[in-house]
């Protein structure tokens, strides 16, 4: 009896540490001498969670709900079946069983007669989320909100808030959604919610705000979960896996690509089993931070975020694109595209799509774009949607041979993400403002720009960006050996989306010698069409 109650004591003390492994053997050791009663079992249930151990989550969730039934307390039961249909829906992807828990919970509520519970609301309005019914879904979770209140359930108050703002963001409400988000983190950040609501609704906030580019907050999020998390003895499974792919992207955006590599690294070894609804995200987090090093292994990144249901674009686009392929990448945007109607939803692929326009020559393609975006800043004014905004328009201006509107436009681009401590974004614009300004004939501000920009790739480790920025700033491209100085002529004016009667006009040659100096840059190249050519003199800066 004593080794009994020392296991429990042990097991107890554990979980109130955050040692959950050792939590979780000690009371499987208890619970093999004694059966556990149903607090115990939930916090075992929890420990199991957060830890991966999955079988053993569920397991122990299982008698949860069937003790919570049998003593009549519905409210409890309803809370064991979410965390079950939690546990079969984003670590196992097993939504029938998710299903089942859900509706067996409901039954017996409406056999009480007892009325409604939050906890059943929440799988409710994640099903409207998916079907797009965000108006639906705000409307159940501003109820689950008010049901926790009720029940004095911090939990489940804070995950319904939580959902709440996602929903009202997807709505188009900024201000309302982010004050719901502001209103969870502030019960988070104080550590009044339990360690397994912690970490989901860290990811979900965070994750909430990088959809509608707030990035300024998701930062500060994801410091405060860095701290957390840092002061936890143990990392593991699937719901710390997903902890580890956001501070991944905090650290790729401050700069720190090799620690992001790394913790993407283990996201992917973490949430291999369990965890397959986020596993994708991972992956594809660690193919883009590949693209932007020059790394292989980009494209079994990407295969293996689709593999898991994680659209792999703009990044493959985006790599598509710096292999010269155009079509290839403006295919892969434009199918992605059409499968998404809603514009916080189009957001993350427009800055991709204006890029693959201007390296086709495709200009008044690209401005359409840029009046989509607009549109969208109109609804998510955030100081870095304002930046991809500012950044797209001044490129388009730069390509349609505009330098001084260019340069205004990249400026304001530059201040911004500067203000959100963004090295690589700064770098990338500061190499376009160098541009404007050769355009314009101050050679000296251009290699000044050139040369910020080349330091900041050389020590994130951009060794693509770093290699066009050298050319760019030799004056003489490598690649622009192979060409006569006349088809340099003609190259420029096809990245501008110039036709061969345009360009036989603009250099005074005949249509048949234009057609002739465009299969000789075919050929050097070594690609198969102009629109290919267009692309790859705009990537290797050879305009």
């Amino acid at each position: 009896m004593s080794g009994e109650r020392d296991h429990l004591e042990t097991a107890r003390e554990h979980h109130r540490s955050s040692r959950w492994v050792r939590a979780c053997e000690e009371y499987a050791a208890a619970d093999l001498a004694t059966p556990l009663k149903v607090e115990d079992l939930e916090s075992w249930a929890e420990a199991a969670q957060v830890v991966g151990r999955i079988d053993e989550a569920i397991a122990a969730l299982a008698r949860c709900f069937e003790l919570r039934a049998e003593a009549g307390e519905i409210h409890e039961t309803t809370r064991a079946a979410y965390w079950l249909w939690s546990a079969h829906i984003f670590a196992r992807g097993e939504f029938a069983l998710a299903a089942g828990w859900v509706e067996r919970a409901g039954t017996l509520a409406q056999e009480q007669g007892s009325g409604e519970y939050g906890w059943l609301l929440v799988p409710r309005s994640y099903a409207c989320m998916g079907g797009g019914d965000y108006a639906t879904a705000e409307g159940l979770l501003h109820r689950a909100v008010e049901l926790g209140i009720g029940r004095g359930d911090i939990d489940l108050v804070t995950i319904a808030t939580t959902m709440r703002g996602r929903a009202s963001l997807k709505l188009g409400s900024l201000e309302q959604g982010l004050g719901l988000l502001d209103a969870a983190m502030v019960r988070i950040l104080a550590l009044a919610t339990s360690p397994r609501t912690t970490s989901v609704m860290f990811c979900a906030a965070i994750g909430s705000c990088y959809e509608v580019q707030e990035i300024a907050r998701a930062a500060e999020w994801s410091v405060a979960l860095d701290r957390w998390l840092g002061a936890l003895p143990q990392l593991g499974g699937a719901y710390f896996g997903n902890c580890r792919i956001y501070r991944a992207i905090l650290m790729r955006l401050r700069g720190h690509w090799s620690r992001a590599e790394a913790e993407l690294q283990q996201a992917c070894r973490d949430l291999a089993v369990d965890g397959q609804l986020v596993a994708g995200h991972a992956w594809y987090e660690l193919g883009e931070l590949r693209r932007l090093r020059g790394e292989p292994g980009v494209e079994e990144a990407f295969e293996q975020a689709t593999a898991f249901g994680h659209v792999a674009q703009p990044g493959l686009a985006l790599y598509r694109l710096g292999q010269g392929r155009a079509e290839a990448a403006e295919a892969g945007l434009r199918r992605v595209l059409a499968e998404r109607e809603r514009a916080g939803d189009r957001l993350i692929l427009l800055p991709a799509v204006v890029a693959v326009c201007l390296a086709a020559g495709r200009i008044e393609d690209a401005k359409d774009v840029v009046t989509e975006m607009a549109q969208t800043a109109q609804t998510y004014p955030t100081t870095a949607m304002r930046a991809v905004l500012d950044a797209a328009r001044g490129a388009v201006a730069l390509g349609d041979g505009r330098p001084s509107d260019a340069l205004a436009r990249l400026r304001a681009a530059s201040d911004r993400w500067r203000e959100l401590d963004a090295p690589y974004e700064t770098a990338q614009v500061g190499v376009q403002i160098g541009e404007g300004c050769r355009a314009l004939g101050d050679e000296e501000g251009a290699q000044m720009e050139l040369r910020a920009a080349l330091a900041t790739f050389e020590r994130l480790g951009a060794r693509p960006d770093a290699s066009r920025v050298r050319g760019l700033m030799s004056g003489r491209n490598p690649h622009l050996a192979a060409l006569s100085p006349r088809e340099i002529e003609v190259l420029s004016l096809i990245a501008r989306g110039r036709t061969n009667a345009e360009i036989a006009t603009a250099l005074c040659l005949s249509e048949r010698t234009v057609h002739r100096h465009v299969s000789n840059i075919l050929t050097k190249l070594d690609v198969r069409s102009r629109t290919s050519a267009a692309a790859y003199a705009v990537q290797h800066g050879l305009t």
